[in-house]
């Protein structure tokens, strides 16, 4: 479990620079967040997809799942399979939680997502 809040952390924190990337972002909560434990929290998700992130974002993520074990990412992907709208926002990208390589949500409960690109 703490393998797995440490890639949550360094998720955070890779999601938090992808967001200001793309847009005005809102602070992020401090990491274990309640939202991936309650999926009723969740409001919203966005997908980004790895190859879309700033080359150093993408480094920081490759970096981030070198240190993650593979039991880890699955919990997490099981995690993500329980929300609702985690799920629809993959489908709609077609893809599913087997892509997402990395998470964060913010104090409105909105998730983003990080997903390795489609083949």
């Amino acid at each position: 479990m703490r393998k797995l809040t440490r890639a949550i952390c360094l998720s955070v924190a890779l999601v938090a620079g992808a967001t200001v990337a793309q847009a005005q972002s809102p602070s992020l909560p401090i990491p274990d967040s309640p939202g991936l434990q309650d999926p009723a929290a969740i409001r919203t998700a966005t997908v980004i997809e790895r190859r879309s992130l700033p080359p150093q974002l993408r480094v920081q993520v490759d970096s981030a799942m070198a240190q993650t074990s593979p039991d880890d990412l699955q919990q997490l992907r099981q995690t993500i399979e329980t929300i609702p709208a985690a799920t629809k926002a993959l489908q709609a990208r077609g893809m599913n939680a087997a892509a997402v390589i990395a998470v964060a949500v913010d104090e409105d409960g909105d998730l983003t997502l990080i997903a390795e690109e489609s083949i």
